[in-house]
């Protein structure tokens, strides 16, 4: 069993030629998929677990199981664009606000980051930021109102249809013949990685909206969490299989009775749980995933039976918190010794324990059985979300787009990754190996900063989430990771578990407007139903002898026809040519 050892990102690096072309590399990707099973030993094999354990390897990666190479594009040292902007002016964002950010701004505009973009680019920018937790319906209101800022950030999660959707009713801008001309770092990226170039524009090579671009693979930061000063005081290993971790539930029941030994994740699907029974993969959120070449969907798994059984056994056996489907924060809820055990966040428990004085740790993904392979682990497309859209009515499209262009030079990548270059940051003098370029490196300001808590530096010294750019590794971009190497070693303990790969993950697709309409109908009825129906069946509302009931009305409610779209518009990319 890997207790403990230390994570090196992974990335394949790749030199530019005098002409800018850069060599294609084949390297390893990082991890997004599902896994084996078999029986736990309290709750006794079923048929379908049987038939679900798997012992022969996937393909190593997701580069080799879509067919990928990966490819590592450093940043030019000289922009594309120039800057500050000739003549400048004024943009608006629609985006939402951190709640970290919350605590010390009114407004992004007033963060030190976002203040040094603006200088830089010569472009002032007016936000318009939704309440939290009503971001759908000022997006809506603002549609219907027809008065969308310049810029919307993830503004295609709250359009019926998506992007394409939009773009078709005149809603978002079609952006394919502006973006050489007034976003060229960004089109850098486009024409340098080919796997980016497929998922940031649609099926016929159009570009709806400005993507994240990271092409650095890492650790998954949400893992099982344990108690390991608990687990040292009973003699416990760290538990891997599902037997252990009930070993250690009825040991937190004789102990700490007050204390409930895990809460689920609220919505009682715990990805990572599901991938062990090849119903998911970690981090697909649309519960979608890939299997040699064929799309697969939780609810249409016979592995979901089995997660499902085994999660009403946890949860009449008492080990599962009553209270589960009320809880939004299991981070906080692991923290303050309220449960044992939580699938969580590795980088803000490790934080917390610092301030509260608990030693926690973490775990592999769960088998089944000792040294069933994984295959649900995560992997990180170059496409890595935080899409921004221009409103098709906008007058500054231009402008807008060299605003957002500016996050893909070195410069200005520098600044909305690390934060003010004259205060936080400063270049490295030699070339970063990982990187092949000289990368930002942190100043004592940003590593031992006395006026935050170290819990709220990435939002406040520098701005972790924000609007599209080039975007670094957590190992040297996060300061609580620079500033204390033993976070980044708690996040990476099992960064290299040679059981576990990523072979199932599935990239983003493209689907056209009617397709997009049909699939937006289909999910919403199967998961109203089917997300429902899991709770019950966790709870016992309603008894597991109903399950061949419950699969017999997923596929009434279409999912044949859903799988059916999503495999055509997977084969469509993996066939898509410039």
């Amino acid at each position: 069993m890997n207790t403990g050892k230390t994570y090196k990102t992974k990335r394949i690096f790749c030199t530019l030629a005098a002409c800018a072309m850069l060599l294609s590399v084949v390297g390893c990707g990082e991890k997004e998929t599902t896994s084996s099973t078999g029986s736990t030993a309290s709750t006794g094999e079923t048929s379908s677990q049987a038939s679900t354990t798997s012992s022969v390897p996937a393909a190593d990666s997701t580069f080799e199981a879509i067919g990928f190479e990966a490819k590592v594009v450093p940043l030019p040292e000289t922009p594309l664009a120039q800057y500050p902007v000739e003549n400048g002016g004024t943009i608006s964002m629609w985006i939402s606000f951190n709640t970290t950010s919350a605590k010390y701004y009114q407004s992004l505009a007033e963060d030190i980051s976002v203040k040094q973009f603006v200088e830089d680019t010569g472009i002032n920018v007016e936000f318009v930021h939704p309440a939290q937790g009503q971001e759908a319906e000022n997006f809506n209101l603002l549609v219907v109102s027809d008065s969308l800022p310049d810029i919307i950030v993830n503004g295609d999660t709250y359009y019926a249809g998506g992007a394409s959707a939009a773009v078709a009713d005149g809603v978002f801008a079609d952006l394919t013949d502006l973006v050489a001309e007034y976003a060229p770092d960004y089109n850098y990226f486009l024409e340098n990685n080919d796997l980016f170039w497929r998922l940031a524009t649609t099926d016929d090579g159009s570009i709806y909206g400005i993507y994240n671009y990271k092409d650095i693979q890492a650790p998954y930061y949400d893992r099982s969490q344990f108690r390991k000063d608990w687990l040292d005081e009973w003699g416990m290993e760290i538990p891997t299989t599902f037997a252990e971790y009930e070993e250690y539930f009825k040991k937190v029941q004789e102990t700490y009775p007050d204390v409930s030994p895990f809460t689920l994740d609220k919505t009682g699907l715990e990805q990572q749980f599901l991938a062990t029974f090849e119903a998911a993969t970690v981090d697909n959120g649309i519960r979608f995933f890939v299997k040699d070449g064929v799309i697969h969907h939780t609810f249409n798994e016979p592995g979901l039976k089995d997660y499902l059984t085994l999660m009403n056994d946890w949860y009449q056996k008492g080990y599962i918190n009553k209270d589960f489907t009320t809880i939004d924060n299991v981070d906080q809820e692991f923290a303050t010794g309220r449960t044992a055990m939580v699938v969580g966040n590795s980088d803000a428990i490790y934080t917390l324990a610092q301030d509260l004085d608990f030693e926690p740790t973490t775990g592999p993904y769960p088998r089944v059985n000792e040294g069933d392979l994984y295959h649900g682990d995560i992997f990180y497309f170059p496409q890595n979300g935080t899409p921004c859209a221009i409103s098709a009515k906008s007058q500054n499209k231009e402008l807008a787009l060299q605003f957002l262009n500016y996050g893909f030079t070195k410069q200005g990548s520098g600044v909305i990754n690390f934060g003010d270059p004259d205060t936080s940051w400063t270049w490295s003098t030699e070339a970063n190996p990982d990187y092949g370029m000289t990368i930002p490196e942190y100043t004592d300001y940003a590593l031992n900063n006395p006026d935050y808590p170290a819990s709220d530096l990435e939002y406040t010294v520098r701005l972790h989430t924000c609007w599209s750019k080039y975007r670094y590794g957590d190992d040297v971009s996060m300061i609580r990771n620079v500033a204390d190497p033993g976070c980044w070693d708690y996040r990476a303990m099992w960064g290299d578990d040679e059981t576990s790969d990523n072979s199932y993950a599935l990239p983003g697709l493209n689907f056209s407007t009617e397709v997009a309409n049909e699939i937006g109908t289909l999910t919403t009825d199967i998961n109203t139903y089917a997300e429902e129906m899991c709770l019950k069946f966790i709870t016992g509302a309603t008894p597991l002898s109903e399950f061949d009931s419950f699969t017999q009305q997923v596929e009434a409610l279409g999912m044949s026809r859903l799988l059916e779209l999503y495999q055509q518009a997977y084969d469509a990319l993996l066939s898509k040519q410039r």
